[in-house]
């Protein structure tokens, strides 16, 4: 698939928050490591260095991490959110990693570096973006080892047991809803009365209302606004926003994702016209129209592009 046009979507937005909710207990989820065998150190400021293709997203997910049980050089962490895979993912790593590497030092000694890490986290779809390249006899080795999550074939009940049992905390709530059985009524009750137990009203908050943006991208989200009801929890416009621009982006995706399984990979031109169009009206009917036509000519002329 084509990745989105819009470097700044909703669902990158709400990501970036989540994972800024409980840094610690998000890197702790998403490595698999045991709590105290990751210490999170803070955010890098990174803004400088836009990620190749997206000029005008500020880059704020760039972290630094350590190993505390060792000395060793401290970790420079890239965050990657998508909502769906970009197949160009290595390559755009690569380049802003070496970037990073260069520009960002981890103390003021000369010739100071960090190691450096990426993690991509797939809303939808399944990703890629390791690399193992060798040509053993002439001495050529590439490799990019990439932390990649791929969100709706991880199990909700496995997120679940993990926050009951005290291994991660109600930080990483918010992802259930892209998981598998994220639209169980069941995992929806479980994931309900652990949230219900977080004693800060306003992450309370920030749970429920960064849950429904991500059901959206999972096409979930009349099943969560339902669970929700009653909650004494004050929506966030700012949340609204980003669940409205999140229906389009996945609706853009819909589009590009049946006509691409259709009839392969879309002429730019075309790609172009239907991620650049925010009617939602109007990219709910090209759903229709990509599913009945039987050309790319035919869709263009049903879709009026």
């Amino acid at each position: 698939m084509g990745r989105q046009t819009m470097p700044q979507n909703a669902f990158d937005k709400a990501s970036r928050f989540a994972a800024k909710l409980d840094p610690h207990a998000f890197f702790a989820w998403a490595t698999g490591l045991p709590a105290e065998k990751l210490a999170f150190r803070g955010w890098l400021d990174t803004r400088g260095l836009p990620f190749p293709g997206d000029p005008d997203r500020v880059s704020d997910t760039v972290a630094r991490v350590e190993d505390p049980s060792v000395v060793q050089v401290p970790w420079m962490i890239a965050v990657e959110f998508q909502i769906e895979p970009d197949a160009l993912m290595f390559g755009r790593l690569m380049v802003y990693l070496g970037q990073l590497w260069q520009t960002v030092k981890s103390d003021p000694n000369r010739g100071s570096r960090f190691n450096l890490g990426a993690m991509v986290f797939n809303l939808t779809g399944t990703g890629d973006a390791s690399r193992d390249m060798r040509w053993p006899e002439a001495g050529f080795g590439t490799q990019l080892a990439v932390v990649e999550r791929n969100l709706a074939s991880e199990d909700a009940d496995t997120l679940l047991a993990g926050i009951e049992g005290g291994k991660w905390s109600r930080g990483v709530l918010p992802w259930l809803p892209l998981m598998t059985r994220g639209d169980d009524s069941g995992i929806i009750d479980r994931w309900k009365k652990l949230a219900e137990a977080e004693p800060d009203f306003r992450r309370k908050a920030d749970l429920a209302n960064l849950a429904r943006v991500f059901a959206t991208a999972a096409d979930r989200r009349l099943i969560w606004d339902k669970a929700l009801e009653g909650w004494n929890v004050k929506e966030s416009s700012v949340v609204n926003e980003w669940i409205a621009e999140g229906r389009v982006a996945a609706t853009v995706a819909s589009v590009v994702a049946v006509l691409e399984a259709r009839f392969g990979q879309l002429p730019p031109e075309l790609e172009a016209a239907i991620r650049g169009c925010a009617d939602l009206v109007k990219l709910q009917s090209w759903i229709t129209h990509a599913a009945k036509a039987t050309t790319l000519d035919e869709f263009r002329a049903a879709a009026g592009i």
